[in-house]
């Protein structure tokens, strides 16, 4: 019979593991209640004990009784994901649900992103709502969120058909998907996208695919691009074609529509694990911004709007200096062969002679500095036109088939 792990805090919230226990045995699945309790209290309606999730981390739960609750919550965030990881690599467990507020949620869900992608995972929270950001919950996991709308304080009209709704999410998909994400016989390729390099980023994906190379594309707007690291150091890709690093630039203003804390890993873990790589300047020549939450220095700035409540804003010259230097100092860090590719007409669309924003003297700054990194390991590459269209596109889909190839030849010759 499958299992569904359920994580609770089985001292408050003993009634509602206790109900989505009870409707997916209904339904045909094993529920295995896990308590990750905290406070002092009794706890009951579990299957596995909050002391035999601490002892899974080699601790013994009487230590942590005279803790503070902040200790004992971070403890216990990290106990619950050791256990929940141990389950599954036993096979135990062949899905993962939770209900709760903020706390039941950061433990629940640090054990469900220890999971591999494609293993159902489900999240019902208080967190889902108002101008709270899902990085907290999913982080770069596939886990479904559902707003809770109420509070779980019990078994009401709203938890009982919220928790109904998260339990037959699960058990849907245990029951007719659910398999961890595994690779077929292509070699896959993750490419990086947004809507301001879409044309060139799809006309490579086309082409890749015409080739016999499975291609994924990420969303560069401040998690798609981690994402995408992580699952290449998780092996999952064999190859990135890295067509807009714009999260990079992104990344230094601290905020807006593209801006995440994960924007240090681009460029990075990829590197660490020396996966085949081509690396395009996409989008790293402006900045987005909610129109009520401009950047200082507008009366400078070159911009146009992107929607109604998003602007595209040309970073300046200065800005330019600085944004180079910090890829360059990713760039420095390669040790294993890879090539750089350079527009020679925009890193964007919009950004020809006459067109919104058109700023030649940031182009230059980023593609000259560029242009002049002197790792011996880079293999710099101009490629003429603007980067946003079809026949860049394919050319760089060409370069990132023409590195997995030459990747293979030096297998074969080790």
């Amino acid at each position: 019979m499958n299992t569904v792990a359920i994580i609770g805090s089985c001292d408050t919230k003993a009634r509602e593991v206790a109900y989505m226990k009870e409707l997916l045995e209904e339904w045909g699945l094993k529920g295995l209640v896990i308590d990750v309790a905290t406070g002092p209290g009794p706890s009951s309606n579990y299957d596995i004990s909050r002391e035999e999730v601490s002892k899974a981390a080699g601790v013994d739960w009487e230590t942590m009784v005279p803790k503070t609750k902040g200790e004992k919550i971070d403890f216990m965030t990290k106990a619950v994901a050791l256990m929940t990881r141990k389950l599954y690599n036993e096979g135990k467990i062949q899905g993962i649900l939770s209900a709760g507020g903020l706390q039941n949620t950061v433990m629940a869900t640090s054990a469900m992103r220890t999971l591999p992608i494609g293993f159902p995972k489900v999240m019902a929270t208080t967190v889902a709502c108002g101008k709270k950001t899902f990085d907290l919950v999913v982080g770069d996991k596939d886990i479904v969120v559902i707003p809770s709308i109420c509070d779980f304080t019990g078994l009401n009209m709203v938890t009982r058909q919220i928790m109904a709704n998260a339990c037959a999410c699960c058990a849907g998909m245990v029951k007719h998907a659910g398999e961890p994400l595994k690779k077929g016989d292509k070699p896959v390729v993750g490419v990086t996208l947004m809507g301001i390099t879409n044309t060139g980023a799809c006309a490579a994906v086309d082409e890749l695919e015409r080739m016999g190379i499975e291609a994924l594309g990420f969303h560069a707007t401040g998690v798609g691009g981690a994402i995408m690291e992580q699952m290449a150091a998780d092996g999952l890709l064999d190859g990135i074609l890295d067509f807009t690093t714009h999260e990079i630039t992104q990344e230094y203003f601290k905020g807006g529509f593209s801006y995440g804390e994960d924007a240090k890993y681009r460029l990075v873990k990829g590197v660490q694990h020396k996966v085949p790589l081509v690396i395009c300047p996409g989008g790293l020549d402006f900045i987005d911004f909610n129109v009520n939450e401009f950047p200082p220095r507008m009366d400078e700035r070159v911009w146009m709007y992107h929607n109604a409540t998003t602007a595209h804003i040309k970073i300046l010259p200065d800005e330019a200096e600085i944004t180079a230097d910090r890829v360059i100092e990713r760039l420095d860090k390669i040790d294993y062969p890879v090539k750089l590719l350079l527009p020679t007409d925009g890193m964007r669309h919009n950004t020809r002679k006459g067109e919104e924003l058109y700023y030649k003297e940031v182009d230059d700054i980023l593609l000259g500095k560029l242009a002049a990194v002197q790792n011996p390991n880079i293999q710099i590459l101009t490629v003429p036109g603007n980067l946003d269209t079809e026949e860049w596109g394919i050319q760089a889909a060409h370069y990132m088939a023409e590195e997995l190839k030459e990747r293979k030849a030096a297998e074969s010759r080790s």
